[in-house]
């Protein structure tokens, strides 16, 4: 009897947390505060953005498209004050954040634009790291 309470306890006890751990990137906005699909499509043109695609979801606008640099990139839009809530940029090698480029020689050189007298400068390759 006590393994049931104790069961059904832990059971409630998570039950309740799920909405607790609702996304952050959700809009709770009331339809009568939306900003209508133009004023969205007005802002993204504002900012240099090629719109392929405007949807709702989880309660925020979604747009999909090419940004002012050529970067594919899906955003959600808080409907009232049409501010970027999450915005994700799609790389060649990964499908949901902006590729980070690898430093060049010049980059790792600095100001000075000497390189620091180590082999590990003395080629483009990147290093190889074994981990254990």
């Amino acid at each position: 009897m006590m393994k049931n309470i104790a069961a059904a306890s832990l059971l409630l006890a998570l039950a309740g947390a799920g909405p607790a751990m609702a996304d952050d990137d959700d809009c709770h906005v009331p339809m009568s505060q939306w900003q209508p699909r133009e004023a969205v499509q007005k802002m993204a043109e504002e900012r240099g953005w090629q719109v392929s695609r405007i949807k709702i979801d989880d309660g925020c606008y979604e747009i999909r498209g090419v940004d002012e640099t050529g970067q594919p990139f899906k955003a959600k839009i808080d409907p009232a004050t049409l501010s970027i809530v999450k915005m994700k940029h799609k790389g060649r090698h990964d499908d949901h954040t902006r590729v980070r480029q690898q430093p060049t020689g010049s980059d790792i050189a600095g100001a000075s634009g000497v390189l620091p007298s180590n082999k590990l400068f003395e080629s483009d390759e990147r290093p190889k790291t074994i981990v254990k």
